[in-house]
């Protein structure tokens, strides 16, 4: 599947899933839950709860990725698609993730554990 349109049926199951491990590579994040989880190969912007400051990780910057272990323990609450293509996905801790679509490479992927990933 490429592309967010029409996805929210799709990522219904995100709901409730808890971060229960963080990958951090030179050129990808993976956020992992029991049998799933993301792998963002392109560009997000992380917020945590009780700051105002955004932090952007793009590939090739793992060092701005080490703040989302912040996430760990924290379960998606809910998530939105946005006109941009981006997918916005709010925590239980207060926090937030945002990703990015790259309109020519492979941006992120998802699994779910069940069905096969989606490459969006």
């Amino acid at each position: 599947m490429h592309g967010l349109a029409g996805t929210n049926e799709t990522l219904a199951f995100l709901i409730g899933k808890e971060i229960c491990q963080i990958c951090i590579g030179s050129y990808d994040v993976q956020f992992h839950w029991g049998d799933g989880g993301i792998s963002v190969c392109h560009k997000f912007i992380y917020t945590p709860a009780e700051s105002s400051s955004e932090i952007v990780w793009t590939e090739g910057d793992p060092k701005a990725a080490t703040s989302t272990v912040r996430l760990l323990k924290s379960s998606i609450t809910s998530f939105a698609i946005s006109e941009r293509q981006t997918l916005l996905l709010l925590f239980s801790n207060g926090d937030q993730l945002e990703i990015f679509e790259d309109e020519k490479y492979e941006s992120f992927s998802i699994q779910d554990g069940k069905n096969p990933i989606i490459i969006v």
